[in-house]
């Protein structure tokens, strides 16, 4: 009955047990076993040896062997309850591992957690600690010498020197490079206010300390000839106060014989229409108003030839002198009047017709005592028939106003 109700636990134990345990309560009960068949094996040679000897020690035989049952008995209890308690035990050691684990999930669960939180709180950090480290490199950077290193190289400027530019830019050696980068703008409009030779300006910046400036000048279109000195006239028609020696004025050139600021700004811009074929041919520029045209001039070209024109109408009309000039009497000078119309006639031959003309006026109202009626038709009709002379002449068809 004992053993019944030892081995009835132990099923309900084994349920519970790891397989260390079991494999470890197998052997207990294997090596039960083959001590319980060692004994009975053990008790049988002593039977044997009971029967063989006499009556006497059987007695003593039969002593014997009940000790050594009660023996086996107190061993055997001993042995169950040695197997319960480590039963018992196994069941404490499982229970304690349940435990632990429990709590290594609970401790793995809460450190999954944490590491959550820390993530988003770095998150939410990650803008303050940037900002942070850049304050930080750049307070480091503007405190070393690389801060003010800087190199500004100029190209395309030929008048003005780059000592002038870099002095009127007003960049310091102490500005920082980042301040002067940020103040480029000014930089430039410095720059081009200190010389009218400047027409553009572009500086661009090219990591880590270089600035490159690229310069464009005005060209020069005449020279105001004035008290024997020559004086740049530029393209946008601001004259230049600094004068140019006369052997160093280019072989063909546009002299300037007026000193009318306004005049000089307009013809700047009308003649920049002009084609260069017969930009190049201008040798002088004078100012011949009449009582019609204020600003009428007369260009004398390099071939000999002069153009009456105003300078209001250069642009539309000046580019017509090529055509004309083909029509001309080679060797012969001419005279283009180009100030209502197109026309051309040999030069003097207009001045005489007119004087002859005034003399016959004045002969026939000395006469008469008043110009009459058919004096004046004739004076009109003598002008006609002078001025058509010269144009059959040249036999130019541009002698009626070209529109």
């Amino acid at each position: 009955m004992s053993k019944k109700n030892h081995d009835e636990p132990k099923e309900e134990v084994s349920e519970h047990l790891s397989e260390w345990q079991k494999r470890n309560k197998e052997y207990l009960e294997k090596k039960a076993q083959e001590e319980a068949s060692k004994q009975k094996e053990l008790e049988e040679e002593e039977v044997k040896e009971a029967e063989a000897e006499d009556s006497i020690e059987g007695g003593e035989i039969a002593e014997e062997t009940e000790e050594d049952d009660s023996t086996y008995e107190e061993e055997e209890t001993e042995y169950l309850e040695d197997e319960s308690s480590e039963s018992e035990l196994e069941t404490e050691l499982s229970e304690k591992e349940r435990k632990k684990l429990e709590k290594l999930q609970k401790k793995a669960e809460k450190e999954a957690a944490k590491v959550h939180i820390s993530r988003i709180h770095i998150y939410r950090a990650l803008p303050v600690l940037l900002g942070s480290g850049l304050i930080f490199l750049l307070s480091i950077y503007f405190l070393t010498p690389l801060a003010t290193m800087k190199t500004i190289k100029f190209s395309g400027n030929q008048m003005v020197s780059q000592e002038e530019l870099l002095k009127s830019s007003k960049i310091d050696e102490k500005d920082y490079t980042l301040t002067t980068f940020i103040n480029g703008g000014n930089h430039i409009r410095n720059m081009k206010a200190s010389s009218p030779w400047i027409n553009n300006l572009e500086m661009a910046y090219q990591f880590p300390i270089t600035f490159q400036v690229k310069v464009k000048e005005y060209g020069v279109l005449a020279y105001l000839h004035e008290g024997g000195q020559y004086y740049p006239i530029l393209t946008n028609g601001e004259i230049i106060s600094d004068p140019t020696a006369a052997d160093s004025l280019p072989e063909t050139h546009i002299s300037i014989e007026f000193s009318d600021k306004k005049l000089i700004k307009e013809f700047a811009l009308q003649i920049e229409k002009v084609p260069a074929s017969v930009k190049k041919n201008i040798k002088t520029v004078q100012l011949t108003p009449s009582k019609v045209t204020p600003d009428l001039v007369t260009l004398t070209m390099h071939d000999g030839n002069k153009v009456l024109v105003p300078i209001s109408h250069i642009a539309k009309k000046l580019p017509y002198y090529k055509g004309i000039q083909s029509q001309l009497e080679e060797g012969v000078p001419s005279v283009v009047d180009m100030e209502a119309g197109i026309f051309s006639y040999v030069e003097g031959a207009q001045n005489e017709s007119s004087s002859s003309d005034e003399e016959k006026q004045k002969a026939e109202e000395e006469s008469t005592g008043q110009p009459t009626e058919q004096a004046a038709e004739q004076v009109t009709e003598s002008q006609e028939q002078e001025s058509a002379e010269p144009q059959n002449s040249t036999e130019n068809p541009g002698n009626t106003e070209n529109r």
